[in-house]
């Protein structure tokens, strides 16, 4: 959950870089066992473009606007100086690949998704705790530079983006629907619990990230349920979850996010080559 106000943000320190020439590239690996489920650090830079990616479990990476979901293989480029944090949920490992602009083929400039193949994954690992000589290792990262800057394949436009209000005052909201994504009670209800008035919040979500709360906080609970499904929980047991009293009412709304329904998205997946590569 991003607990962090927009001072913190704000202020949020930039760490040395982690690449030292002539290296083209560093890579860090951070289990759950190393946070539990707090965030790795408070908001924090890099001088140099960052590649946060799954290798087991799930990931979530926090920026100022968003969080992102990361599941086994899949990636997102974090330009230089871009403020970020991240946390891992139980027994899932987060790898952290640093490579300055100056070894990049194409430049980072945005937060964009990637794949990250297991052969990388498994090559990046191993340059991590393997000694070798220098103009191999550098070989070797040149061309896991050129794989990972590769066209990310269209199924991965559904990957799990949280966006996050910047507003202060609706701040204690958004960390309660995302520590209880299935609260059971009305969005008025929450809101009169917050103190918040229904067309205050209606202005600060529209104009901060351009939907309804209530839209967001569908979009929040589907981004659950979606990753429940995957991970074999029972289509009724996820809408449970997710605060549906029917797995009928959750299906509809899944239906409405993604185009089609639960079981259409499991079987979907479990198809899908991508996954059957990376699924750990």
């Amino acid at each position: 959950m991003n607990s962090y106000r927009q001072d913190d943000w704000a202020a949020s320190p930039s760490h040395p870089s982690a690449v030292n020439a002539p290296y083209l590239m560093g890579t860090g690996v951070v289990t759950a066992e190393d946070t539990g489920t707090r965030p790795l650090s408070p908001p924090h830079s890099h001088p140099d473009p960052m590649l946060a990616w799954c290798y087991r479990g799930t990931v979530w990476v926090h920026l100022q606007d968003a969080m992102w979901r990361l599941a086994p293989g899949q990636g997102m480029w974090i330009p230089a100086h871009t403020p970020h944090t991240a946390h891992h949920e139980a027994d899932s490992t987060g790898c952290y690949t640093y490579i300055p602009d100056s070894s990049l083929i194409v430049p980072i400039d945005d937060v964009t998704r990637v794949l990250v193949p297991r052969a990388v994954q498994e090559m990046l690992l191993h340059l991590g705790i393997n000694d070798m000589p220098t103009d191999l290792r550098v070989r070797i990262q040149s061309v896991l530079i050129e794989m990972l800057q590769q066209p990310v394949p269209e199924a991965a436009s559904e990957w799990g983006e949280v966006p996050m209000p910047a507003d202060e005052r609706v701040r204690p909201l958004v960390q309660a629907v995302l520590a209880y994504p299935g609260d059971p009670r009305s969005a008025r209800d929450l809101l009169l619990a917050h103190g918040l008035h229904e067309r205050t919040v209606l202005r600060i979500f529209q104009n901060d990230v351009g939907m309804s709360f209530g839209r967001w906080r569908t979009g929040v609970r589907m981004t659950l349920g979606a990753r429940l499904i995957i991970d074999g929980t029972p289509v009724g047991a996820a809408a449970h979850r997710c605060g549906y009293a029917t797995t009928s009412a959750f299906s509809a709304s899944f239906k409405e996010r993604f185009g089609i329904t639960p079981r259409q998205h499991v079987a979907r997946v479990q198809a899908d080559a991508a996954h059957q590569l990376y699924w750990r």
